[in-house]
């Protein structure tokens, strides 16, 4: 799973500047909390030209926050059921996302991708992994944490590397 997440990521990161990694989920539904463990994770080891934000289940609160950043890229991190086995990942691009379950959140995920995207010019994508369970309780399963370390492992080397590349 790293080697197809870590190819997708550097593709798309290819050429970019100021990334903002938006991450999503509720604290008390087992495996939607990904977003905000992942952001945790990743806040002290990202290089500084990007701005990682633990949104929980508000993304839609971030958005003048990430236009007045004016990043190049904009990474949405959530869970999504997309019938693969838990912990899979998948990086779905901004006119993709409307077709995803993602049912926490309101509004949609796509609306909210589409709105940064014409507000901003930057490239959105999301970064969706599928959960074992999304019942109320605290914790990941198993599978979401192993996902989450694979996830932040391959993030900071993708990031670490385009930013030692572009000179910062």
């Amino acid at each position: 799973m790293k080697g197809i997440v870590k190819t997708q990521l550097q593709r798309w990161l290819s050429g970019g500047g100021k990334v903002v990694i938006l991450c999503i989920g509720s604290e008390i539904r087992t495996d939607d909390n990904l977003g905000p463990v992942l952001a945790e994770k990743l806040k002290q080891t990202v290089p500084k030209d990007v701005t990682v934000i633990n949104a929980g289940t508000s993304p839609e609160n971030y958005t003048g926050v990430i236009r007045r950043l004016a990043p190049t890229h904009v990474l949405l991190v959530d869970t999504a059921e997309m019938g693969l086995t838990p912990g899979e990942s998948r990086l779905v691009k901004a006119d993709e996302i409307e077709g995803l379950a993602i049912s926490t959140h309101a509004p949609p995920l796509g609306v909210i991708a589409k709105y940064l995207s014409a507000t901003t010019q930057a490239k959105i994508a999301l970064l969706a992994v599928q959960p074992r369970s999304l019942e109320f309780g605290e914790g990941l399963t198993d599978d979401l944490k192993n996902a989450v370390n694979v996830i932040a492992e391959a993030l900071i080397e993708v990031l670490t590397k385009r930013h030692d590349q572009i000179g910062h």
